[in-house]
């Protein structure tokens, strides 16, 4: 296959080391990655290599370049004034990973067909969060450990309650969501994971598909659909770590339930929620779902302190260090 090349093209040389070095190091990345700080050595290397794709600073553009032999081109603007003409422009300034989605999410409209991607890792496992008990720090406990689990491990985490709050606890408006990856991989598999791109975020290295919007599409979505996802992401990433945040209104909660690797429910002291317990650990039992009892761990959280102000903060602390010694002994230690 012959390879396609990303350039990049930008005078300042920190910035273009720095960007080069991101997009090179992304897993997903169709490209190989050349960068330049003189146009014309630019140009030299687009007519004589297979240029798919240039990302090019405003004040290095010039008419002649839109002649050059590149099937895709972006500017990254400093004046906040669109230039040339129809090329997309985006914002220099901002982050190298919403640079990148924008480079992907371009690059998937225009393209017809991409390479399907397999993965060289040694596999994803899953693990579930869930519990019948309302208001028991479960979101808090799944993104720390995900946290600390993405401090050596490629890790994904998925919320799929019906009202996550991530939008408004991040201060971000997410443009795309879960149901663009679940509506890819029914109509667009082979570019899933390259979709992935344009939606993927990340907290302290922990990168995360933003939830749903509305929940009733959520109510739509079966078990054998969330399950064909899951397969799909282990099948054309390189995460060995999924974190699914889980509620009682998930379509088939208990088969994907199943499926985790290792479930962690959280419990509260008090009669009513222990009664909620009895009740769920019943209804496994009844159901024939006893092997998702036997995977389970659960426990009444210790008292914390106040916990962080920011989601980013969840590595440090005393939940931090309650959580690192479950790592160790209920996720590694674990044999199941």
């Amino acid at each position: 296959m012959v390879k396609k090349f990303l350039v990049l093209c930008d005078g300042e040389e920190g910035y273009l080391r720095h960007m080069a070095d991101y997009i090179e190091k992304k897993s997903t990345n169709p490209f190989a990655v050349r960068g330049f700080t003189d146009k014309e050595q630019m140009k030299n290397f687009a007519e004589k290599n297979n240029t798919e794709f240039l990302l090019i600073a405003e004040n290095a553009y010039d008419e002649k370049i839109g002649g050059l032999p590149i099937a895709h081109i972006i500017i990254l603007n400093e004046s906040g004034n669109q230039v040339g003409g129809d090329i997309k422009n985006i914002n220099k300034y901002q982050s190298s990973e919403l640079i990148f989605q924008a480079v992907m999410e371009h690059y998937m409209e225009e393209v017809k067909e991409v390479s399907r991607r397999i993965s060289t890792g040694k596999g994803m496992k899953i693990i579930g969060y869930f519990s019948p008990v309302g208001r028991c720090l479960q979101t808090t406990f799944a993104l720390s450990m995900g946290q600390l689990l993405a401090k050596k491990h490629k890790t994904l985490y998925l919320n799929l309650e019906n009202f996550s709050g991530l939008s408004q606890l991040l201060h971000e408006e997410f443009t795309m969501d879960i149901m663009d990856a679940l509506y890819y991989f029914e109509y667009e598999k082979e570019k899933l994971v390259y979709r992935l791109e344009g939606m993927i975020r990340s907290i302290n290295s922990l990168d995360y598909i933003p939830p749903a919007f509305y929940y009733r599409d959520l109510e739509e979505i079966d078990s054998a659909h969330w399950m064909g996802l899951f397969k799909e992401i282990e099948k054309a990433t390189d995460y060995e770590y999924l974190i699914l945040d889980l509620s009682v209104q998930v379509k088939g909660l208990l088969d994907i339930l199943r499926e985790c690797f290792r479930v962690f429910t959280i419990m509260r002291e008090d009669m009513f929620a222990e009664a909620k317990m009895r009740q769920y650990e019943s209804v496994l039992q009844s159901m024939s779902y006893g092997d998702v009892a036997l995977k389970t761990k659960k426990w009444v959280l210790p008292e914390f302190g106040r916990p962080p102000s920011e989601l980013s903060q969840l590595t440090g602390g005393e939940m931090a260090a309650y959580v690192r010694k479950i790592i160790e002994e209920d996720v590694y230690g674990y044999r199941g």
